[in-house]
């Protein structure tokens, strides 16, 4: 996906000169933000591509272009398909482990799995070898999907070509079919979309063309994946699903390979919603959960309720997020009160915690810190050792 590529290769240049210059926004965001790049997933695909462009140009007679560089800066790449997949002829955006079926069945036979599908994700890898489409899976996709659930990733976004608009998960329906299916987070997935669309040069913009004959009307800019085109076995659903972070699909244009000269013009599309988004990663609530000893706990749940503003009751946000080594956390949320709540992997449970979260520009994140109660540690104790006698 090379308009992505691109940008982020502009994005590292821009963050380390502005750094060097001291920018003070620049600064804070750079200081206060882990941010991680990954230019290309698939590099053979644009070897591909590049190469069966420039042999087709190259049979012209006279030629009309001489070196594969003026090429790419002049008419880019022409045939869509080609570069697609890697090598192997495999599309890597279709090719993470399907955990959305896990999902919807545990929702049909009402399991409370809540939080990371790392068994599962285990199992389809190392049992199955196969993806959803029966395609081996691929060691880009491996070392992608371990790089994703082995860092604390909060926000991300996958760049495409094709459309105009800011796709959000989930990216498949439980029937396969095509309609809207949200996440348990769709409420933050819809705000952030609209966030990133509101803050792209064109993309909410009803005067624009569509762009292509069938003409998708996407309104304010955004959509749901599945009320797309359902794909399974893509990234932004396992992101979600796997690990802590939510993830975006943003496709940045009708072109999948524009010409190198209309790159610019991208840049300054985008600029200012690629510096928004990151600055997203510090919506929501942070904090460390503690044992009743002060030491962090590993492995914690954080467990959210949203208060519904009309009936006064708070209802269940069926995704947890989980602390880190040092017993952090980090949770999205979108502006609203939530009761909030740390379970730790013996069972122990803090203080509930009622908050108003309230998104500021370019602010922190609120500090939100849970100590898990001894009087919980010493029941669960209790409990699971007339349990052993009982099993005995």
């Amino acid at each position: 996906e090379v308009i992505g590529r691109e940008l982020l290769v502009e994005l590292a240049q821009q963050l380390c000169d502005l750094y060097l210059d001291n920018n003070p926004d620049v600064v804070k965001l750079v200081e206060t933000t882990r941010i991680h790049l990954l230019p290309t997933m698939n590099p053979d695909g644009w070897n591909m591509a590049v190469l069966n462009e420039f042999k087709k140009w190259s049979v012209q007679k006279p030629a009309k272009f001489t070196t594969m560089e003026q090429m790419l800066r002049e008419v880019g790449i022409t045939d869509w398909l080609v570069g697609r997949t890697n090598f192997n002829n495999v599309d890597l955006n279709r090719n993470f482990p399907d955990l959305d079926k896990y999902e919807y069945k545990y929702n049909r036979d009402n399991k409370n799995k809540f939080d990371h599908l790392l068994t599962e994700a285990s199992f389809e890898i190392n049992n199955k070898h196969l993806d959803c489409n029966m395609k081996p899976y691929q060691n880009e996709t491996i070392a992608v999907a371990n790089w994703i659930v082995n860092n604390d990733f909060i926000l991300s976004a996958n760049f495409h070509g094709g459309d105009l608009v800011v796709n959000y998960p989930y990216d498949d329906s439980s029937d396969h079919e095509t309609k809207y299916s949200p996440t348990p987070d769709d409420e933050f997935f819809t705000h952030i979309a609209s966030f990133y669309a509101r803050n792209h040069a064109n993309m909410t913009d009803k005067k624009r063309k569509n762009c292509d004959m069938i003409g998708d009307d996407f309104d304010k800019g955004i959509t749901n994946g599945a009320n797309w085109y359902p794909v399974c076995g893509g990234m932004q659903d396992f992101n979600y699903l796997a690990s802590n972070c939510f993830e975006l699909t943003i496709e940045l244009g009708c072109d999948k390979f524009p010409p190198g000269k209309q790159l610019k013009q991208y840049w300054k599309d985008n600029m200012h919603s690629l510096y928004e988004f990151m600055w997203k990663s510090h919506t929501g609530i942070k904090g460390f959960v503690l044992d009743y000893d002060g030491k962090p706990v590993s492995n914690a749940k954080i467990i959210v309720e949203k208060q519904n503003l009309v009936f006064g009751d708070f209802e269940l946000i069926k995704h947890h997020v989980t602390t880190n080594e040092n017993g952090e956390y980090w949770r999205l949320l979108s502006d609203g009160i939530y009761r909030i709540q740390a379970v730790g992997p013996d069972m122990m449970v803090s203080n509930s915690e009622d908050v108003i979260v309230i998104s500021e520009v370019r602010s922190q994140a609120m500090r939100l810190d849970f100590q898990l109660s001894e009087a919980s540690y010493k029941y669960n104790r209790k409990l699971r050792n007339i349990l052993k006698k009982i099993l005995m």
